[in-house]
């Protein structure tokens, strides 16, 4: 009977994904990029609150935007922070900053491409070029946080503007209080395009040139890119069932949540790249 369940395409598929994650060691590398992207994202955060006083933005509209897909706790430990950096701004705070994301950053992503170096069974001995490629990856993530928070502070009084600026016959033929209000949904999915753009660069800088096919990994991306927004979502949904955790974890409960979420994201990460992998030696197998 097992064996039967096994030999089935999907089980044996999801089978092989995990034991290939277990011999690169995905947890292991989860845990290091989790830890890399905690100390990622507190010095980001200043260099947002810089971006919300640029829009003019308020911090209750970013969160109440994320709120779907990121726990309350997380968006907590956010708000919390990003109220204290607004009474700390500085120069210095800022450019420290924006120094610490890159190297923190650049840390992080090297950690998921060595684990792609071992699904692929390569052994990347251009340490320098390695490092270039991770701090551009960490300036594109930077780039992407910066774009997804202007999408986010675009809203109603953007195409109010439009609607008075432009000239009077042209503005008949764009229906710009209409697409106002469509913009609230079509901004989620913009925001999903920039998820999927930086997984999809991350997993073309970490797959050997000629190791797999170019449609294999933008369909790994996609399938990472969509199981990172989902899982987010449910274990936000999950989070906000429960409130016992608090009396395990005490005043840590916050922290201990953010931590979690960010290694079930960088799993998600990891898995979609084996995944991938996966199915291109599948596909090779059987063109064979």
């Amino acid at each position: 009977m097992l064996r039967t369940l096994l030999s089935l395409p999907p089980v044996s598929f999801i089978w092989e994904t995990a034991r290939l994650c277990g011999r690169v060691g995905v947890s292991r590398s989860a845990a290091a990029l989790s830890y890399f992207l905690i100390l990622t994202l507190f010095p980001m955060l200043v260099c947002v609150n810089a971006l919300l006083g640029l829009f003019h933005g308020s911090l209750e509209e970013v969160l109440l935007s994320l709120d779907q897909f990121f726990p309350p706790e997380v968006l907590s430990i956010l708000a919390d922070y990003l109220s204290y950096v607004a009474r700390v701004q500085s120069p210095a705070l800022a450019a420290a900053s924006l120094f610490t994301i890159v190297l923190s950053a650049s840390a992080g992503l090297r950690t998921l491409l060595l684990t792609m170096d071992g699904l692929y069974q390569v052994e990347n001995l251009h340490s320098l070029r390695r490092l270039v490629v991770s701090v551009a990856l960490s300036l594109l993530f930077l780039a992407t946080v910066y774009l997804s928070i202007a999408v986010i502070l675009t809203g109603d009084w953007f195409f109010h503007l439009l609607e008075t600026s432009l000239p009077g016959p042209a503005v008949p033929l764009l229906p710009l209080s209409a697409l106002g209000r469509l913009w609230v949904w079509l901004r989620y999915l913009l925001l999903f395009c920039f998820v999927l753009l930086l997984v999809l660069m991350v997993y073309r800088a970490g797959t050997p040139r000629g190791a797999a096919r170019r449609g294999i990994v933008l369909l790994s991306a996609l399938g990472a890119a969509l199981a990172i927004v989902a899982a987010s979502a449910l274990f936000s949904w999950f989070i906000g069932l429960s409130s016992r955790y608090a009396l395990v974890y005490g005043s840590l409960a916050s922290l201990i949540v953010l931590l979690v979420w960010l290694y079930l994201c960088s799993a998600i990460l990891l898995a979609g790249a084996a995944a991938g992998r996966v199915l291109d030696r599948r596909l090779s197998r059987r063109a064979s």
